[in-house]
């Protein structure tokens, strides 16, 4: 099942806090992206920068990380590389995952493997455990903008995952994985963006959030704006399950104001910090 089949009407429920002690949530950004705001909104214009964010869950079995964001090997102007350039891309020193982490990152939640959201992996220990779906593996390599797949293969320990109906349950209408087996961590099957794009649900101690990688890239696409077609075009792999996504996206904001929802690279969670 994918978000294509999803029914966005009746019944909805809203997901509740765990009330699990220690099970916590920061959103974090390990740089910026300069661009102009036409390419990211239709209507709008000037220049801005995007952060690359990035999610820590601290949790009492060890922490969890949403995406990888950018790292050392991006600040060195070494990744990506061409047909991409690093010269737009900021990463402040201490800002990058493995200058955030205290020690080894056992898990890190990839919701897609574009390479602002897989960079940081190249800095982290090789015992760390990185997810992604079986579809989002098996087209990285045609798929994906500068995944760079014999230097990944080996950086990080791959989990490749299923969703398929008996290995998955159901969280928010979609096929999720129980990441720690305590019901507090989903790892949840949203294709669109890229063949394979996941998201992750945290039920907290006293909160509920959804990451939901790139299916938005800031809270405006949430409301009632979207990329520019000439912009999706390039960008969102499979385009009638990235409107199913969004739709799906945009269900949850409205029905659930408690629902902490997090674009991609949404500016307000780290405006104070950049």
């Amino acid at each position: 099942m994918n978000p294509t089949s999803i029914a966005l009407g009746g019944a909805l429920v809203c997901p509740q806090p765990s009330g699990l002690a220690g099970v916590e949530v920061e959103v974090l950004s390990t740089g910026w992206a300069a661009t102009d705001e036409a390419k990211v909104e239709t209507h709008h214009e000037g220049a801005t920068r995007l952060p690359l964010l990035i999610g820590r869950i601290s949790h009492p079995a060890g922490d969890v990380y949403v995406d990888a964001g950018l790292g050392q090997t991006t600040r060195d102007g070494v990744f990506p590389r061409f047909p991409l350039s690093t010269n737009n891309l900021t990463i402040p020193p201490g800002a990058a995952i493995a200058e955030r982490s205290s020690g080894e990152v056992p898990i890190v939640l990839l919701t897609h493997l574009h390479y602002d959201h897989i960079g940081g992996l190249f800095d982290l220990d090789t015992n760390t455990v990185a997810w992604t779906t079986r579809e989002e593996w098996s087209t990285a390599r045609t798929s994906n903008v500068a995944f760079s797949a014999a230097k990944l293969t080996h950086a990080v320990r791959w989990n490749v995952v299923d969703h398929d109906p008996g290995e998955a349950g159901q969280i928010l209408g979609v096929p999720a994985l129980d990441v720690r087996g305590d019901g507090s961590i989903w790892y949840l099957s949203t294709p669109g963006h890229t063949p394979g794009s996941a998201s992750v649900l945290v039920l907290a101690r006293a909160d509920t959030w959804l990451f939901i990688g790139d299916i938005a890239w800031v809270d405006g696409h949430l409301d009632d704006s979207r990329r520019p077609w000439r912009v999706s075009l390039v960008v969102d792999g499979r385009p009638k399950q990235q409107k199913a996504a969004l739709d799906w996206a945009r269900l949850y904001r409205e029905k659930c104001p408690d629902l902490k929802i997090v674009a991609g690279h949404e500016p307000k969670w780290v405006e104070n910090t950049l």
